[in-house]
């Protein structure tokens, strides 16, 4: 689980198990802890138009983790991939209230794609996101998400208050 409201970094791959085990060897040397729980891993999940993807994600309880996605061929991301080749997709930040946090980030007028709706997913129905554009953000999306963490099933689960912020005063502030 995420040790805090930056969740994780999520790429774009071709290949999902190359990409898992490459980044196996990179983090056996340069973040071992990345290691030590089971991968997050769905071999079938939709979003939207992006049905029938792949994704892993390295559980970190110390770090941001590290996130893959592969697309399906002939989705808008797998469209994506063949054009601009892998990269990375987005940055994820965590808050318990998706929706005010979407509301608040358009009053600054920032740029939201699908003017910040909020999405939910049918089989983690806790699990709300949505998206600040990459023109806002100099490069590549933010991703807004409910909070989560992983457990020894291999699946992630809502993990409400967990980076609440407490003020200055606070345990969870320090």
């Amino acid at each position: 689980m995420p040790s805090g409201p930056f969740a994780h970094v999520c790429m774009v791959v071709r290949d999902l198990d190359k990409a898992v085990e490459d980044w196996t060897k990179i983090l056996k040397v340069l973040d071992p802890a990345s290691l030590e729980k089971r991968i997050v891993r769905y071999d079938e999940f939709s979003s939207g138009a992006d049905a029938g993807m792949r994704w892993a994600t390295f559980v970190n309880d110390h770090s941001t983790e590290i996130q893959f996605i592969q697309p399906a061929p002939g989705t808008p991301m797998g469209d994506r991939l063949e054009k601009v080749g892998e990269h990375v997709h987005h940055l994820c930040f965590t808050t318990d209230d998706v929706p005010g946090a979407m509301a608040k980030l358009k009053a600054e007028g920032l740029h939201l794609p699908g003017d910040g709706q909020t999405y939910n997913d049918p089989d983690m129905t806790w699990q709300k996101w949505s998206w600040v554009g990459a023109k806002s953000t100099h490069g590549c999306l933010i991703e807004v998400a409910s909070p989560y963490e992983s457990h020894d099933d291999g699946k992630w689960h809502h993990a409400p208050g967990k980076f609440a912020y407490q003020g200055p005063d606070s345990t969870a502030a320090k």
